[in-house]
């Protein structure tokens, strides 16, 4: 696919199930399905609105929740203007849920979503039913960008990187399996896990639409002060496995240590990495979700 076609593809792809509404800081884009208990997801770097359709539309139909997910400042139509610092993306998510009259949800932050959610539930107790950390950054991470990820970070890179994985399929899958944490040759047994394992390469497209939003998630989480977890007080549910390649355990182990013991559960999961709704412990993933959302609906 020629370049110019394969940019306008991204695009509408990113776009596809967009809404937006006016906050007090400007016009947000975000995605909002399903119904019932009202979930605010936190997305990570490189992302953007368009993950809460694509890896959680499964979750929401089956345990009857709304997934609403704001695509954070930097990343897609959203400006960076509104959340250069950790505090002020809290800030940020305080005005969407404001806009859209919510008083209280649960606060879903997955990867480098993790900061922004924290310090949301830190500051607007009020507004959290409960904090789920999926896989998430939980303290100062430094990191330096690979060669792989320096070809994902520009639009000609990721263009010449896609149409190679449409020659070189299997070697690609084995390529975002590894740089996961996931188990392939399990994975690979499903076309509905292959689907999302490729969406892999497509959650970052196109670079140029979402690296204002990484760049600074990288510059804020290399200088961040530790969180004091123990001012956390609102019921607080952490998921992290030590296959994880992207973030390393401490991210789950060190808010798991921290914050007071009522109100923490911590579930540190063998399979499935840095995705694990692909791997073999997906469904007991789902179901630790599921049943802190009942417990503290």
């Amino acid at each position: 696919m020629n370049f110019k076609s394969w940019l306008n593809k991204m695009e509408a792809q990113a776009y596809k199930d967009a809404k937006y509404i006016e906050t007090h800081m400007g016009k947000v884009h975000y995605t909002d399905i399903g119904e019932g208990e009202v979930i605010l997801h936190s997305h990570g770097s490189p992302a953007g609105a368009d993950i809460g359709p694509l890896f959680f539309s499964d979750f929401a139909r089956k345990e009857g929740c709304r997934i609403i997910t704001p695509s954070r400042p930097g990343f897609l139509a959203t400006p960076a203007s509104f959340g250069e610092t950790i505090e002020a993306q809290a800030d940020f998510f305080k005005a969407m849920l404001d806009a859209l009259g919510i008083e209280k949800v649960f606060m879903h932050a997955w990867s480098g979503g993790g900061p922004p959610a924290i310090k949301f539930a830190m500051k607007y107790p009020e507004c959290v039913k409960g904090l789920i950390l999926y896989c998430a950054v939980s303290h100062r991470w430094v990191h330096k960008i690979t060669k792989f990820e320096k070809m994902l970070l520009s639009d000609r890179g990721l263009w010449i990187m896609w149409n190679l994985g449409q020659v070189f399929k299997e070697s690609f899958r084995k390529k975002s399996a590894k740089e996961l944490g996931v188990d392939y040759e399990y994975v690979k047994q499903s076309p509905d896990r292959l689907h999302l394992l490729d969406k892999f390469f497509e959650m970052t497209a196109p670079p140029s639409l979402r690296n204002p939003g990484s760049f600074n998630d990288i510059r804020m989480y290399s200088e961040m002060d530790s969180f004091d977890f123990s001012k956390i007080t609102v019921p607080t549910l952490i998921l992290f496995s030590p296959s994880d390649n992207q973030l390393p355990v401490s991210n789950g182990d060190v808010p798991a240590k921290e914050i007071r013991e009522d109100l923490v559960e911590y579930f540190r999961f063998t399979h499935g990495g840095h995705m694990p709704m692909i791997d073999k412990e997906a469904t007991e993933v789902d179901r630790v979700i599921a049943d802190f959302i009942k417990q503290h609906a």
